[in-house]
């Protein structure tokens, strides 16, 4: 059911409402003891009837209202939805299991299967025309050998240089190889993200299955790919005395992956025997995809229930007023309590498609705010997609521009730049002139200070209220003449413009998400035993 709570700490809220509710029944009591001392309410009059009921009704109502808060508040997550994600190139990490199983000379032409991995890893490098990779060493740990890069000759010297005495730690733990490989991704990356596992599927710690789940959540796909014959061969431990049996573990590694796809991530891994035909190009299908253009993928995420919860909690109220405070007994109160039930059921079921795009593009936006790209991009492109189908151009407009503008957080300016031209001849002004105003930063950072003095002009045919484009207008013909560091400032994304509310609301600036990569490397010192193979 993958049930979750993201902040535990709320239900400490439940001590003072459990407190509140025993002094608010005390004070009832006594007040009702009072009146009927005071034979101001005899005991069955009406009047004493209707302020028990009306005071029960809206104690139960506000206190479950309360309670509906602050499980709303505690962040309750159950049940898995898949999130659409648009992926701009690709990336790729490639987890090699050195384990001492792979010096089994059983792969085709009688070389180890190690070596096999390697020469297939080299093949496919040849095949990955712009694509970034990082290696990853799976053996009784995982290692981040090289983070990701294009520079192919680093990968290729360590490929040429595999063995199971790289690292010393005892066991086989492709799990934590694949672990290792999710990590070694940029949290907030716009590339579609692949994994390829070469090994002979034989692991020590049965962490596979897990780790592939915890991959499939990520949006990372995994291919895992089998070397070796399955028939049984013996190799040396790490203690180079004892000998194991050891094969290739087709059918195992075949359970795996239908246990991960019938637990709700279809399509997320697929294991290729590297000894079959044609298996390479099936390889390459796969992460091709990305390259034309841009690709969609789905990452699988817990469901938030903080909405139902709230809706609960505003439902339970409304029914405190209704049956606590209004005299439903008849004449105009219960006239008063029908209209107010109507306006409720109105409330609740009149939200149209629309609206339901708008929350989406407001939520894309506050996860924009957080830094958390992909949902925002997920949520732009849902709104996106519902109102292309709609024919709701107004609405699309804005999608495609919160898409663009998620893309140049994450520096993919060029895919920014595409989304922009896609909808500028049709825009409103209020994009057209972000659009333009941001392209001219764009162009700014880029060192091209006479096409960014061009864009901020035509911002301001658009809007010439802008002090902000006026500034940078003036900042780039500047530097244009003079090409001087001295009078380079930190120009003002769109969104800062304290003059156009419509903006601040609707539109997002552009800043610079600098890139980080660290070259991780762990080793472990044990002594090799029998079960390092």
């Amino acid at each position: 059911m993958n049930f979750s709570v993201g902040h535990p700490v709320a239900f400490w809220l439940f001590i003072p409402l459990v407190f509140a509710l025993s002094f608010v029944i005390v004070k009832y009591r006594r007040l009702k003891k009072v009146l009927s001392e005071k034979n101001e309410v005899s005991r069955g009059h009406f009047l004493s009837n209707r302020l028990e009921h009306c005071f029960w009704f809206k104690t139960i109502f506000r206190t479950l209202s309360a309670a509906m808060v602050i499980l709303a508040g505690a962040g309750i997550s159950w049940g898995t939805d898949t999130i659409p994600v648009q992926k701009n190139g690709k990336a790729v990490s490639l987890v090699f299991d050195i384990s001492y199983s792979m010096e089994a000379h059983d792969a085709p032409g009688g070389i180890s299967r190690l070596n096999a991995a390697a020469a297939y890893a080299r093949g496919l490098l040849d095949r990955f025309d712009g694509t970034k990779v990082s290696v990853v060493l799976a053996k009784g740990d995982g290692t981040v050998a090289v983070p990701l890069t294009d520079d192919y000759n680093c990968v290729e010297t360590l490929i040429d240089n595999l063995s199971p005495r790289l690292m010393t730690a005892e066991g086989t733990s492709l799990g934590k190889g694949i672990k290792a490989a999710v990590s070694s991704f940029p949290e907030q990356s716009s590339e579609a993200s692949y994994i390829l596992l070469f090994t002979d599927c034989e692991e020590t710690d049965s962490s596979l299955q897990s780790s592939l789940a915890e991959s499939a959540r990520y949006g990372i796909p995994v291919v895992v790919i089998g070397f070796g014959s399955e028939r049984e061969s013996e190799v040396l431990t790490g203690d180079g005395q004892t000998k194991v049996k050891t094969a290739l573990r087709t059918t195992e590694i075949e359970r795996i992956i239908r246990a991960v796809s019938s637990s709700g991530h279809a399509s997320s891994c697929e294991y290729i025997d590297a000894s079959e035909m044609g298996s390479a190009t099936k390889i390459l299908k796969i992460i091709s995809a990305a390259s034309k253009g841009t690709a969609v993928t789905y990452e699988y995420q817990s469901i938030k229930r903080h909405k139902m919860f709230t809706i609960l909690a505003i439902i339970f109220f409304l029914a405190s007023i209704l049956f606590g405070e209004l005299d439903i007994s008849g004449g105009k109160n219960k006239l008063l309590s029908s209209v107010a039930a109507t306006s409720c059921l109105f409330i609740f079921t009149g939200c149209t498609p629309r609206f339901d795009d708008g929350v989406k593009i407001l939520q894309g936006k506050l996860d924009w705010g957080k830094g958390n790209y992909q949902n925002a991009t997920a949520s732009f492109l849902q709104s996106a997609s519902s109102a292309k189908l709609r024919g709701d151009d107004f609405v699309y407009q804005y999608s495609i521009y919160g898409i663009g503008s998620t893309y140049l957080m994450q520096g993919e300016n060029d895919a920014a730049l595409a989304k922009f031209n896609q909808i500028y001849e049709n825009a409103p002004d209020q994009i057209k002139f972000a659009i333009l105003y941001n392209s001219g930063i764009i162009a700014h950072r880029n060192g091209d200070y006479e096409a960014a003095a061009n864009f901020f002009r035509q911002s301001l045919y658009i809007d010439g209220t802008s002090t902000d484009a006026k500034i940078n207008l003036e900042l780039s013909l500047r530097e244009g003449s003079s090409h001087s560091n001295e009078s380079a400032r930190e120009i003002v994304p769109v969104s800062e413009n304290k003059e156009d509310q419509t903006l601040e609301n609707a539109l997002y600036s552009i800043i610079k998400e600098g890139e980080q990569q660290q070259w991780k490397s762990q080793q472990k010192d044990s002594e090799r035993t029998s079960q390092d193979y």
